[in-house]
């Protein structure tokens, strides 16, 4: 998968205009799917599908952060 479509959690939140917490409670709900998890525990790495972040805010700028 092109790494260009992945989004970390900073940037998914940034895209959505929501937070840390509330990008969690989406989780849990099963409004917002995890691509993939890296790592354990609460401080696992969650990645997500830059279409999946479109779908629910598709009026968003994803800009990805440069390293």
């Amino acid at each position: 998968m092109n790494p260009k479509s992945i989004l970390d959690r900073t940037e998914a939140c940034r895209a959505l205009g929501i937070s840390r917490q509330t990008l969690i409670s989406w989780i849990q709900k099963g409004k917002l799917k995890v691509w993939k998890r890296v790592g354990h525990g609460t401080n696992a790495a969650l990645l997500f599908e830059r279409k999946t972040i479109e779908a629910l805010a598709p009026s968003a700028q994803i800009d990805t952060v440069s390293s």
